[in-house]
């Protein structure tokens, strides 16, 4: 038994096998399909739900599992061992339903959070703008006070996981008129872009990760009551950034889910696979590369584990979660990469996973912080900086 076995309730072991009999049962018959039609998988999702799987970390009293950080973790690796694009959806799904049931009001988390924890409703955060990034002192989406104590949203949001398909948008936006003292930054909770007026969509398509939607957010003096303000005012980014450190930990399990897929599907091939009369696998050049992504998806795993231990224990960090987050995106890249090389020509054709898997991974260097603002973050901590 491994270091990382040894360390897993029985807990955490159940949530890992629910997920895996969930992705071999559900998502991987459906994976090729989600990735051809590039379509919003919701009645895989909506199994999610019924399994328990998307309420991991939310209160039992409101429909959830009140499960731990690591079991999170566990679950959307073997998810994302499966389907990249169907892990990160759950993802963004995720980490719209936490803020509301850590800042939310009773009304507010008896609305969302059943309803989230079943996969009935999809939730969205919108914190990115075109021409601000997430910085809130230049975030121009405005949230104004009218005369019957609720809202009018206006303004423009880029990118934000399950946008436009969500039947709550997570909203960061300036209140105006603006409190006397602060910017004023807060997250209003919005409907869905078919149920509210002047909500508009517009999806961008990526190299991969298809299936999973996201794309840019215009709304323009939509409404919205007076309870949907979240948590108070001026805690906007607090609110949007308080799961920074468990986000990034997240999108390195996925990393980690991903590369495991690649690396079993190498290593089957270089085993069965004859060449010049022998298995591919006898071949040095091709053990040498094989070396490097066992020991690569193994540091993945590991620092994402032990993030996510650190999270579950209430002693996360930005070092620990920066690293888990840029070590396991690198490994997934890396990995996915030569398990094509292992496969030669076989390994660029479409009717095999891998370059799925390749084009899935390259977006995990980029969102959540690319590789290179987590390499400053982590150097930054360890000087003291």
């Amino acid at each position: 038994m491994t270091l990382i076995e040894n360390a897993l309730s029985e807990e955490h072991r159940e949530f890992r096998d629910r997920a895996a009999t969930f992705a071999e049962e559900v998502v991987e018959p459906e994976a090729e399909r989600i990735e051809n039609e590039d379509e919003f998988p919701r009645e895989v999702i909506e199994a999610a739900g019924e399994r328990g799987l998307l309420g991991i970390l939310l209160p039992e009293e409101y429909g959830g599992e009140g499960s731990d950080f690591l079991s999170y973790c566990l679950a959307v690796e073997e998810v994302a061992k499966a389907s990249g694009a169907v892990a990160e959806t759950i993802q963004g799904h995720t980490f719209a339903a936490l803020p509301i049931a850590n800042f939310g009001s009773e009304a507010q988390k008896e609305e969302w959070l059943e309803p989230m924890a079943r996969g009935e409703s999809v939730g969205a955060m919108l914190l990115t703008e075109p021409d601000a990034g997430s910085s809130p002192t230049e975030l121009s989406t405005v949230a104004q006070a009218d005369d019957d104590g609720g809202y009018l949203v206006s303004g423009e949001k880029s990118f934000g996981t399950n946008a436009g398909i969500a039947d709550v948008h997570l909203v960061v936006a300036r209140k105006r008129p603006a409190p006397e003292e602060g910017h004023g930054v807060s997250v209003f909770l919005v409907p869905g872009a078919d149920a509210a007026d002047g909500f508009e969509f517009d999806r961008t398509e990526f190299m991969g990760m298809r299936g999973h939607v996201t794309g840019d957010s215009t709304l323009e003096d939509v409404r919205v009551g007076e309870g949907a303000l979240l948590g108070e005012v001026g805690h906007g980014f607090r609110i949007a950034m308080g799961t920074i450190d468990m986000a990034r930990t997240g999108l390195g399990a996925i990393g980690t889910g991903i590369a495991r897929a690649a690396f079993e599907e190498a290593v089957d091939y270089a085993g069965d696979r004859e060449q010049g009369g022998q298995a591919v696998g006898e071949y040095q050049a091709v053990q040498v590369l094989v070396a490097d992504m066992d020991a690569q998806l193994d540091s993945a795993r590991h620092l994402v584990y032990d993030s996510a231990t650190a999270i579950a224990e209430g002693e996360g960090d930005t070092r620990k979660s920066s690293k888990a987050k840029y070590v396991a995106s690198e490994a997934a890249e890396f990995v996915t990469r030569n398990a094509i090389q292992i496969h030669g020509g076989k390994g660029y054709r479409t009717d095999l996973p891998l370059e799925r898997y390749y084009r899935d991974a390259k977006i995990l260097s980029i969102i959540g912080g690319t590789t290179e603002i987590q390499k400053t973050t982590v150097a930054g901590e360890a000087l003291g900086l």
